[in-house]
């Protein structure tokens, strides 16, 4: 697993780099009054300094020894080896149905299901702090994109109710 972190962040700090040359071609402007090119060169620097830390993070010995703890426990139990398998599929499969729905049964509702079912894939044993959670990023991002923003976001079948 090291070494496939340590090949996948390398990648990361070659993406990052190819960011930060095309966005050294465009103005950069300042913080206040951004020009071009200066998303291309955030996201460069960012990709290429988390790709460092993932790096870095796989020479230490006792993450090393943590990994084979875990990876014992997981050849045991049997239940971390389904998670670790399936959770990326089904991650895809709600963030792909989310896309399909979110016309039909509108921004609420299918935001609702697909963070729900997202929070419940990483805590499966728990109900109420996947709801209140799913509920809260809903109100929030209602909050920022419809009245601040003044965003029109998809109502779906709640245009039918109100």
């Amino acid at each position: 697993m090291e070494k496939l972190d340590r090949v996948s962040a390398f990648i990361w700090i070659i993406v990052g780099i190819f960011f930060l040359i095309g966005g050294i071609k465009y103005n950069v402007g300042n913080f206040h009054n951004p020009d071009a090119g200066f998303f291309p060169i955030l996201a460069g620097s960012l990709l290429s300094l988390l790709g460092s830390i993932l790096i870095f993070s796989t020479f230490s010995k006792e993450q090393e020894e943590e990994r084979n703890e875990k990876a014992k426990e997981r050849n045991i139990l049997g239940k971390e080896a389904w998670k670790t398998s399936y959770i990326p599929s089904l991650t895809l499969l709600i963030l792909f149905l989310y896309t399909f729905l979110l016309e039909v049964l509108g921004f609420i509702l299918t935001t609702l299901l697909c963070l729900f079912l997202l929070f419940r894939l990483t805590n499966p044993k728990r109900w109420l702090m996947p709801l209140i959670l799913s509920v809260s990023a809903i109100i929030l991002s209602h909050l920022i994109f419809s009245v601040w923003l003044k965003c029109q976001l998809p109502r779906g079948v709640l245009t039918h109710l109100f």
